[in-house]
């Protein structure tokens, strides 16, 4: 059975144990439309009926009352073994460098840093940020995010995901200059970059044409400055896809113009002999670009869709609720 399943059964006991689908969305810090797509799934998956649902709540069918038994018994093994293995994460202690864009560290990873440190409290993460991936690497890192592959031989490399880039505006720009809807309609619009030198021209050229260079209005050598742009009504740039989840003030445009960019782990073999390294590398892997349940960092172009921002809450809810919750020490 995939762990997608397995989730959806907690969703089930929830529901089981409140008698409610609002309960159990308040319950699993989601919304009630997940927690119906959760039981429907598992519904149809099982080919059974679980609940009657009414307005009185959601009341346990016969066949329910049946795998509830044994979900119970489940999920008290789990129960004991995630305090087993919990007990072993809170013994690794440890440091762990990181270089990474500041994109990626500003708007996706510090989102599941929380849970990171409440599950592994003796870990001591150095996040250091950089605007250049090309530049020469003078200080030494355990793990390093990029989009390139590595040219160092001595350095491995794992895909975490791909990042697919798309257009964006805010509201108020797309309602003052209009919505383009094609590429051509770039033309009569701001647009802005991201370069790390002064003589570049910028992903935009490249998309275009070299004519493209002079509807440049803003270049930037930082991901996080450029989005801010965006939010401030300054014109329209390339972003993630998952941007859309940050802010209803980024609106992603369909017009054709897509950049898919897979996203890189590397590090050397010695880096993997530390407890705290290793277990950063797992935790990102495994929580932070989950592709089991994150579409926006599938291979395949997945356009943002609504139910977006209630998967990455589930996500980070998940990764909060699944750690070791370690009191704060006295002052």
């Amino acid at each position: 059975m995939d762990a997608g399943r397995w989730d959806d059964f907690r969703y089930f006991l929830a529901v089981a144990k409140t008698s409610s689908i609002k309960k159990a969305a308040a319950k699993l810090q989601t919304t009630q439309s997940a927690v119906s797509k959760r039981i429907d799934r598992l519904e149809a998956a099982l080919n059974v009926r679980l609940f009657e649902r009414g307005p009185a709540g959601a009341k346990i069918t016969y066949q329910g009352q049946r795998i509830l038994n044994h979900v119970l018994s489940a999920e008290g093994a789990l129960s004991r073994a995630q305090d087993g293995a919990q007990d072993a994460a809170s013994r690794i202690v440890g440091d762990c460098s990181l270089r990474l864009s500041d994109g990626i560290a500003n708007y996706w990873i510090a989102d599941f840093l929380a849970g990171f440190f409440r599950r592994y409290p003796d870990i001591e993460l150095k996040m250091m940020l950089e605007t250049d991936e090309l530049a020469e690497r003078k200080e030494l890192f355990d793990l390093r995010l990029h989009y390139a592959p590595p040219t160092d031989t001595d350095q491995i490399a794992k895909n975490l995901c791909t990042i697919h880039f798309i257009p964006f505006a805010s509201r108020r720009y797309l309602e003052e200059y209009g919505t383009p809807r094609a590429i051509e309609d770039l033309a009569r619009h701001r647009l802005i970059d991201q370069a790390q030198y002064l003589i570049s021209k910028g992903t935009w050229a490249a998309l275009l044409s070299d004519n493209a260079v002079k509807h440049t209005s803003l270049f930037t050598n930082q991901s996080s400055f450029l989005a801010r742009a965006v939010m401030m009504d300054v014109g329209i740039a390339m972003m993630p896809t998952y941007m859309a989840i940050k802010d209803n003030a980024f609106v992603p445009l369909d017009i054709g113009l897509r950049i898919p960019l897979k996203l890189y782990a590397s590090y050397g073999r010695e880096q993997m002999q530390k407890n705290a390294v290793k277990t950063t590398l797992n935790f990102l892997r495994e929580r932070v670009f989950d592709l089991k349940i994150m579409p926006w960092f599938e291979d395949k172009f997945v356009p943002p869709a609504p139910d977006w921002r209630d998967l990455h809450r589930e996500a980070v809810a998940r990764c909060v609720r699944d750690s070791v919750l370690q009191p704060l020490a006295a002052e």
